[in-house]
This record gives structure tokens, C-alpha cells and sequence, in this order.
């Protein structure tokens, strides 16, 4: 088993390069055997160009892959990304879109953590991500409007709805999970990390994400079982050992009542 600890969350803010609060970063993400929950102090926007994870964004778990845009705002609590993988295997690259878009008098609206693969939007970020990072003459003028553009079009893709937001007082909580998800956790133990009671812990983690801990717990652990037998080769078994379930009958029940197919099923697909 993978061995990761329950960092706390961190802020990370950005320093921007030039007169506008806006900059492009490619990133070479490798293998880590844990990655901290953190959130920035501005707009993230993200470009996998290769290699594939899962992500862990404002209470919710996305797959990823060559292709994905990633679209985090300020302050969303991610991680960015729980990989489980060879170490050996090839780096995830990707390009990243750090913003302030109140400073360039744009408003971001409700804008929701999410994972999506959309072309059209893929075009405006590699031209936003252009402009950003050559940052030739009239590139403010030019980054601000290609920015307003994408996130208009970001608007007409959003559901009404946004997830749950993770309280902030159940972030210790949160975090573990993310970081140990194939462990035993109990209900007890994240409780202790939030320095609340059991009960109300479970009350608190009910009324902000939509379920009990452990029925997170359990969510997070076969979105990621899901994400290694659609990339992997590793028996099934193997799979829901790494992910953290001790009994295989179970592993299979809950992942049928998640996506409708076996894991069999899904491998084959």
C-alpha cells in the first residue's frame, strides 16, 4: 500500500510575471506517493496534454487524460491528482492558466470545480495560454478577451447546479481521506482530525457533502478503481486491495450499484 499522510491544506498563491494578474505554467507532474489538499488565490485552469489520474476538486473525483480541461476557482480545495500508477511509468504534462478575473474586469460568475472535455473550449485555452505565455505586444488586451470568451462559453456548460462545497472545518477530514483513502479509516479517526464529536462530525459532513463519511469514503475509493481498470492491466483483485477494500464480494457490490456494470463488465468496455 501507498504510503500517505494527512498534510494540511495549504494556500498557494501566485505570483503573476507581468502588469496583469494573469500567467501561464506548464507542470510536469510525476508519480508522488501523496499529494496535500491545497487552493489558490485566483482562477486555475488546466490542459492534461498527457498521461491520466484521477482528481480530487472541491468534494468531488474526476478522471483525466489527454484532453481534459480542468476549471478550479479561487479558493476550491483540491488535490491535483491522486495518481495511482507505476512510478516507473511516463510524467502527466500539462499546461496551467493562473488568473485573477476581477482584475481584468471580467467576473467569473458561479464559476464550479470540474474536469470536461470540450473542443471548442480547448481552442480558446491553448490561444489564452499563447498570449499568456509570449506575452507579445497587446497580449493584456488580447489575454483578457479570449479569457471573457472562454468563460462565457464555460457559463453555457455548467449545470444549474454546483456540488457540495467541503466546509472548511472538515478539511483535515477531507484531506485524510484523499491521502489514505486505501487504509481503514473510521468514522472515529476523522472525527478526531476535525476536533469534533462523532456525532456531530457525522451530522456536519451530511449536511455539506451529501452523504456519510464512510459512504464518501467508499464513493472515492471506487471512482479510482473505476479510473485503474479503464488505464491498468492490475487484476481486479489487486485493484480493490489498492483502493482499499478488504472483501472482494464488496468491492464488486458497490462498484455495480455505482456505474451498473461489474468491474468485469467495465474492463471489457
Amino acid at each position: 500500500m501507498q504510503n500517505r499522510s494527512s498534510d494540511p491544506v495549504l494556500l498557494d498563491q501566485k505570483q503573476f510575471p507581468g502588469p496583469i494578474r494573469a500567467g501561464a505554467e506548464r507542470y510536469t507532474q510525476v508519480y508522488q506517493a501523496h499529494n496535500p489538499l491545497h487552493y489558490h488565490d485566483c482562477l486555475e485552469i488546466g490542459l492534461c496534454e498527457t498521461g491520466s489520474g484521477v482528481e480530487f476538486i472541491g468534494g468531488e473525483v474526476y478522471s483525466f487524460c489527454p484532453g481534459t480541461l480542468t476549471v478550479i476557482p479561487r479558493g476550491c480545495v483540491h488535490d491535483s491528482h491522486i495518481i495511482m500508477k507505476d512510478p516507473t511509468e511516463r510524467p502527466s504534462q500539462w499546461r496551467f492558466v493562473f488568473v485573477d478575473p476581477e482584475a481584468l474586469g471580467l467576473s467569473a460568475g458561479s464559476i464550479r470545480g470540474t474536469a470536461l472535455e470540450q473542443a471548442e473550449l480547448r481552442m480558446l485555452f491553448e490561444l489564452l495560454f499563447q498570449e499568456l505565455e509570449e506575452r507579445q505586444p497587446g497580449y493584456e488586451t488580447a489575454g483578457a478577451a479570449l479569457l471573457q470568451a472562454f468563460l462565457q462559453k464555460l457559463a453555457r456548460l455548467s449545470p444549474a447546479e454546483s456540488p457540495a462545497v467541503p466546509d472548511r472545518q472538515l478539511l483535515p477530514a477531507l484531506n485524510l481521506i484523499t491521502q489514505a483513502y486505501d487504509r481503514d479509516l473510521t468514522v472515529e479517526k476523522l472525527a478526531a482530525q476535525c476536533g469534533l464529536s462523532v456525532s456531530h462530525f457525522r451530522r456536519q459532513f451530511r449536511r455539506a457533502m451529501g452523504s456519510s463519511p464512510l459512504e464518501y469514503l467508499n464513493d472515492l475509493r471506487i471512482s479510482v478503481a473505476h479510473h485503474l481498470l479503464r488505464t491498468t492491466q492490475l487484476p481486479v483483485l489487486a485493484i480493490s486491495e489498492e483502493v482499499g477494500f478488504r472483501s472482494l464480494s464488496s468491492f464488486n457490490r458497490l462498484f455495480k450499484r455505482t456505474y451498473g456494470m461489474s468491474p468485469r463488465q467495465v474492463r471489457k468496455c
